[in-house]
């Protein structure tokens, strides 16, 4: 087990040497999708920015509230000292050669980055984290997560998932493969999959606990709905905290010692898809997700607070060119 600093933000970037940041978020719909970006400017480690605006796809249900709350968060960017200029902008659907270029421009701006995924879609931040963890040119990378205070309760958190299907840019290989599936919200495609396929005979379950109590409730009511009707011995079951990348990581780590493959399906909480990224990156994994055609703008509510602080966990990837996370 390698020692993988994580924490609140200002205590991650305080144990080593005094850096300045280029910053890399979202501009989203969530209360908390610029509280990293504040919390690096506040502490004066930001050399610069770049935060992309994900547009939802024309005529769906949430495209209408999803187009007025991003007018509203760039309002409130602009107001705290961000820039029009600032902003790049992709379709939800945006291609994997459009996120990738997005990806290299991006690399180019500093040899230290700061990656936030609390509001980034997986399409994006899998890309965009894989390409940040090759690059020679940054050293150092840290990836941030902004817990919310609750999630949307009242209304589905998304809807008009594709198929079953690869997360563009992570096909695998065609070994046999264990499926590592971490538990969310989401898992109708997974129920439907393995209704409809036998090529996974076990599936490795991550269950994020400890966990906020709003999403244990819903993360159980997943799991009850994968053993609804299946043997019990389908599923293995595994605690992983919900905030720690690293636990989670060496749970896959021990998971894929004795197989030919891992592939994933990452429905649980981002710090531990991050860890299912730094994996596949490495070992040519299979990544599948239905990408759902639009996110609730209210997907989860509020910012999360701890010791009068928010709650911003950091997660060193990168330290001076060396890669904390290898397999």
């Amino acid at each position: 087990m390698s020692y993988r600093p994580w924490g609140l933000l200002d205590w991650t970037l305080s144990i080593t040497a005094p850096r300045q940041w280029f910053f890399i978020g979202a501009l989203g719909t969530e209360d908390r999708s610029l509280e990293a970006w504040k919390w690096v400017k506040a502490l004066g480690l930001e050399k610069g920015r770049a935060l992309i605006q994900v547009d939802p796809i024309d005529a769906t249900r949430f495209c209408a509230p999803t187009r007025v709350s991003l007018i509203r968060r760039r309002a409130e960017f602009v107001a705290l000292g961000g820039s029009v200029g600032d902003i790049e902008s992709l379709g939800l659907l945006a291609e994997k050669h459009e996120i990738e270029a997005l990806a290299h421009k991006l690399s180019d701006k500093s040899a230290s980055v700061i990656l936030d995924i609390s509001s980034l879609p997986k399409r994006f931040f899998f890309l965009l984290l894989r390409a940040f963890r090759q690059s020679e040119g940054i050293r150092d990378l840290v990836v941030a997560y902004t817990c919310p205070k609750e999630y949307q309760s009242e209304d589905k958190l998304s809807e008009g998932a594709e198929k079953w299907d690869y997360l563009p840019g992570f096909l695998g290989t065609e070994k046999k493969e264990l499926l590592v599936a971490a538990v969310g919200f989401m898992v109708e495609s997974l129920q439907g999959h393995l209704s409809g396929n036998e090529a996974h005979k076990a599936v490795q379950l991550l269950i994020p606990f400890p966990a906020p109590p709003s999403a244990i409730r819903r993360s159980w009511q997943s799991v009850f709905t994968l053993h609804t009707g299946r043997n019990s011995e389908k599923f293995a079951k595994h605690r992983v905290d919900a905030n720690d990348m690293s636990a989670a990581f060496d749970r896959i780590c021990s998971l894929g010692r004795d197989v030919d493959a891992v592939a994933f399906a990452p429905f649980g909480p981002k710090p531990i898809s991050a860890a299912m990224c730094l994996y596949a990156d490495q070992c040519d994994s299979a990544v599948h997700y239905p990408q759902p055609h639009g996110y609730n703008p209210d997907y989860s509510l509020g910012v999360a607070t701890v010791d009068q602080k928010p709650f911003v966990n950091a997660y060193w990837i990168k330290h001076g060119g060396e890669n904390l996370y290898a397999v």
